[in-house]
């Protein structure tokens, strides 16, 4: 059974554009342009941008947005810091710690890609989420009976030097070379989920590669 879109609204996910939205009120990530989010943006009430690259963190819309809703406010780990220069409301958040926003909870935690990276732990009045994506790994990382995982499910790694190859000797270039020292696998979603999950948990995959 699918989760409904005020549970856990998944905006876009993929190399185009990353953005999804837990409870109608948390932002996580926002890479698109503003057209795609505005009709979400009156509740959101929180952003939380895990790292800088473009399909993560669109400046443009982050800027619109701040503007069009000068409440809300923006969590970031502090390397994220020189890019909200002037951007009002920013929470520092330091790994590890939880922080209490009323009635939800956050707190990051580090993940490994090629930039400095963040998951996120969310906690609405009991109701928990886990969310990692862009990460070559979750280990040593532990959600024990959350209710919702959003994971990155980017590639199969039974099938993914198949399509490098067969890609690569078409004289074309295959940036699943680059995936799997950067991103998630199919079969490391799994494991992390069997591994954490509870008897009422479900999984929602994210960033999935549509050639590999």
């Amino acid at each position: 059974m699918s989760l409904s879109n005020s549970i856990y609204n998944v905006v876009a996910s993929g190399s185009a554009g990353n953005c999804e939205i837990a409870y109608n009120t948390v932002m996580i990530d926002c890479g698109v342009p503003y057209s795609k989010i505005k009709k979400y943006s009156k509740d959101v009430k929180l952003v939380i941008i895990t790292h800088a690259h473009g399909d993560h963190m669109n400046m443009a819309t982050i800027k619109k947005l701040s503007y069009e809703r000068p409440t809300i406010r923006f969590a970031i780990a502090e390397y994220l810091l020189p890019y909200f220069e002037g951007i009002r409301n920013v929470d520092v958040l330091e790994l590890n710690t939880w922080y209490d926003y009323n009635y939800f909870k956050i707190s990051i935690g580090k993940l490994y890609h090629d930039i400095e990276n963040i998951f996120v732990r969310l906690d609405f009045l009991g109701i928990k989420y886990f969310r990692a994506t862009d990460t070559f790994t979750l280990e040593g990382i532990a959600a024990k009976n959350y209710n919702v995982y959003a994971i990155e499910s980017n590639y199969n790694e039974d099938t993914v030097w198949d399509t490098i190859h067969r890609i690569e000797a078409s004289g074309g270039f295959a940036h699943q070379r680059g995936s799997i020292n950067s991103h998630l696998s199919e079969q490391q979603c799994n494991d992390f989920y069997y591994d954490n999950k509870g008897d009422n948990s479900q999984l929602i995959r994210l960033h999935q590669s549509k050639t590999a």
